[in-house]
């Protein structure tokens, strides 16, 4: 495995064409290129440099919630997100952290936040990291914005500390199982927390989750989605995503000794794969089957949205651009944004709206370019971006 991404990083880098690999990601599989790339507007950007979203949730209202990894942790919320001017609004800063990472909604407006302590851009001090709820459901603090009997100001506790894990980085929520996440530690494992009891399980530490040597960032997985039974995650610097399938607990589903399914493979690394002994018993196996679902020929995957199809939506970070993949068909194609051009720059998550009117939307939010900035020299305050991807159907995504 380590040996194939090395490859192919290295065919990236002399402009080798990959074998299975995405070959041109601006057009390719005769998506029409007047099409592309899709229509996108700005809903917010801050006033100065140095900032750097990091993540992004809708609220079943139509709100936006995102976190700031620097210069400071805090939580923020767009509210009238589809008119004219949006506004955001600081809601919280978070006390012993120095940058906020994944959110996920746990339970009807209910959402946890993970974040620690960095020594610099995604170099993460081990035993810092920590998991907080905020919850618009059952609030008990002063109202300060917008306020109504349906708008109040939510409330904040600390959940739990991760004492023991490095790198907790994206989050999504077991489908039916209220409080039950997902975390993706980007040092290479898939956790599984129950927030309601504060329970902790590695869920499963294969290769494919492993950073890949010789980069400057310690970032294996790092965004995490579930998708029709299936836990998705894309490894950063292998820029390929990966699929397990899980149960409707969230624990990975164990090969059988006769399983052969065309387009998998089991890993031969199996028998390495590291698992709590809670996990092991309820498993009963250490054996998963990783399937590979895309690579791209690009330095960095990082977050990313699946629409009600599947069709993946993969925002890349220093690409500057968002990458749209159909699983049934293999289309793709660049759908948003540019390498050399500003206007992702630094896209790094990505969702959909919630709303009757626009869950055709696909929310972006970007990092400015900081960790690269674009041409080698620009860079600009963080920003929130709408996609329209009205078209999408139309084009096979």
């Amino acid at each position: 495995m380590y040996l194939f991404i090395l490859a192919t990083l290295l065919a990236q880098t002399l402009g080798l064409t990959v074998l299975g690999a995405v070959s041109d990601i601006n057009a390719v599989n005769n998506v029409a290129a007047s099409t592309l790339p899709f229509p996108s507007h700005q809903l917010f950007q801050f006033g100065q440099l140095g900032t750097w979203i990091e993540n992004v949730a809708a609220r079943s209202n139509g709100d936006l919630l995102f976190t700031l990894l620097q210069p400071t942790p805090q939580l923020y919320i767009l509210t009238a997100v589809q008119s004219d001017s949006p506004q955001a609004t600081l809601l919280y800063t978070f006390p012993d952290m120095t940058g906020l990472l994944g959110i996920t909604e746990i339970a009807p407006d209910v959402f946890v936040v993970a974040g620690g302590k960095f020594h610099g851009i995604a170099d993460p001090i081990f035993g810092t990291f920590s998991l907080w709820q905020v919850s618009f459901a059952d609030s008990h603090m002063p109202c300060k914005i917008n306020c109504s009997p349906d708008n109040k100001q939510p409330s904040f506790k600390k959940l739990l500390d991760l004492p023991d894990h490095v790198y907790p980085n994206g989050l999504t929520s077991v489908p039916g199982k209220l409080g039950v996440i997902l975390v993706a530690d980007s040092t290479g494992s898939l956790l599984r927390v129950d927030v309601n009891s504060n329970q902790v399980d590695t869920v499963a530490a294969v290769p494919e989750m492993v950073p890949v040597p010789g980069w400057p960032f310690l970032m294996g997985i790092n965004g995490v989605k579930i998708y029709d039974g299936y836990v998705y995650w894309t490894n950063s610097f292998a820029a390929t995503m990966y699929r397990m399938a899980i149960d409707e607990d969230g624990f990975p589903v164990p090969t059988s000794d006769s399983s052969s399914d065309a387009g998998t493979t089991t890993n031969a690394a199996a028998a390495a794969a590291t698992f709590t002994s809670k996990v092991e018993a309820s498993i009963n196996s250490t054996k998963v089957t990783v399937e590979t679902v895309v690579f791209m020929p690009i330095t960095f995957m990082d977050d990313f949205a699946i629409s009600d199809d599947g069709t993946l939506w993969i925002t890349t970070n220093p690409n500057n651009t968002v990458v749209s993949y159909n699983q049934d068909t293999g289309k793709n194609a660049v759908v948003a944004g540019d390498q050399t051009q500003e206007v992702m720059a630094g896209v790094n998550a990505a969702v959909f709206g919630r709303t009757a009117t626009d869950s055709h939307i696909l929310y972006v939010v970007t990092a400015g370019g900081l960790n690269s900035p674009v041409n080698g020299t620009f860079v600009e305050p963080a920003k929130v971006m709408a996609i329209d991807t009205s078209n999408a159907a139309a084009d096979g995504f």
